[in-house]
């Protein structure tokens, strides 16, 4: 059910005081949230806004930011982007140093994710909309998923004409065989060896590809030049810098494709297995603005919250939000590419005990060993 703006206010002695007194102003929310969650709203009211650390541009959060403020527009929301390690490893620098830090950490570091489950680091705060959810998107307590992403392969259009565009890791490492000098140091990817989203997406998909996904990955391996950040993966293949990125995020391409130049590049959804990121979101245990961080974190779970996560590039997975509305759903991209098609790039604590084999073993493939 869509939260609606209909603002409900409660004021000290309403028929004594003036308008300035109003304590709280709060939208209606679904019947089934708790009948004393506006408490929640006047309790944000005294606090200092919103600090969010993410691994998303500012386009990305626009119409989440905005939907948000017409329920709650006292609470000035902030949002810094920064890789996804990157969310982490400056909150946690900045934890307890007195400064102002993140109320709230959306990435896909999945393997921070996982040690945080395991630590219990985030607030064990369980959202009113955990019960609609499905099981995937609470991996943990205080863990949630806030979009499910798909990792795609970028090309520019211009190079690669129809019929000479990759379809999938195996019809890239086929063309780039046939034609080595064309793709040499003209393929990019996340570095896994660098970049925790990187880690996390290829751990696993190289788990479901297994051994032959290694030997592919080591023939290509000396032709790619790896990147931290999908935005400039995508500038430079529109420059020709790069031909073909493989493991993309979608998030970073589908804005782009409608901004100037953006018909230069094209997408695929590999047809040999096409990961989605289970994007990882939750607040610091340590926020210095809970009140106003679970208003956020229950909006972004919401049905109009995951409407608008879609209308900023995200995927949403929510059955309730309407394919016409966004670019793609969970369900869209499950049913396009097959169920069986899908690697959900989760969080496995073996990416934690595993991290810095894979690692190793990742750069030496690099290098085609």
């Amino acid at each position: 059910m869509n939260i609606r703006n209909t603002l409900a206010v409660l004021a000290l002695g309403a028929a004594a005081l003036p308008a300035a007194h109003v304590l709280a102003q709060t939208s209606n929310v679904p019947d089934y949230y708790p009948a004393n969650y506006s408490e929640l709203a006047d309790a944000s009211r005294s606090e200092n806004g919103l600090v969010i650390y993410s691994n998303m541009a500012d386009n990305n959060w626009q119409p989440v930011i905005q939907g948000f403020n017409k329920h709650y527009p006292w609470i000035k929301v902030e949002t810094l982007d920064l890789g996804s390690g990157t969310v982490h490893s400056r909150w946690e620098a900045e934890a307890g140093s007195g400064s102002r830090t993140a109320d709230i950490l959306v990435s896909g570091a999945n393997d921070r994710w996982a040690r945080y489950g395991q630590e219990g680091t985030m607030l064990p705060y369980e959202s009113p909309e955990s019960g609609k959810l499905p099981d995937f998107a609470k991996p943990y307590p205080g863990v949630n998923v806030m979009s499910t992403d798909p990792l795609v392969i970028t090309y520019n259009a211009a190079l690669l004409p129809e019929g000479k565009r990759p379809t999938g890791f195996q019809s890239l490492v086929d063309m780039a065989k046939a034609e080595p000098s064309k793709f040499k140091g003209r393929i990019t990817t996340y570095d896994a060896a660098r970049n925790s989203f990187g880690l996390a997406s290829w751990w696993q998909t190289l788990q479901v590809k297994g051994e032959p996904g290694w030997a592919a990955l080591r023939e290509i391996g000396p032709m790619i030049r790896g990147e931290t950040s999908g935005g400039p993966m995508n500038e430079k293949i529109a420059a020709g810098e790069y031909l073909v990125g493989i493991g993309v995020s979608g998030i970073t391409i589908f804005p782009r494709l409608e901004q100037p130049g953006g018909k230069i590049l094209g997408f695929a959804f590999p047809d040999d297995g096409t990961p989605v990121m289970m994007r990882g979101l939750g607040i610091a245990k340590d926020s210095a603005n809970p009140n106003s961080a679970k208003l956020m974190l229950d909006y972004l779970l919401s049905v109009e919250g995951q409407t608008l996560i879609g209308k900023g590039g995200l995927t949403p997975y929510r059955e309730e939000v309407k394919e016409d509305e966004v670019r793609y759903t969970y369900q869209a991209i499950s049913e396009l590419v097959g169920k069986d098609n899908v690697i959900v790039v989760g969080f496995d604590k073996a990416l934690i005990d595993e991290a810095a084999a894979f690692a190793k073993k990742w750069t030496a493939a690099m290098s085609g060993k």
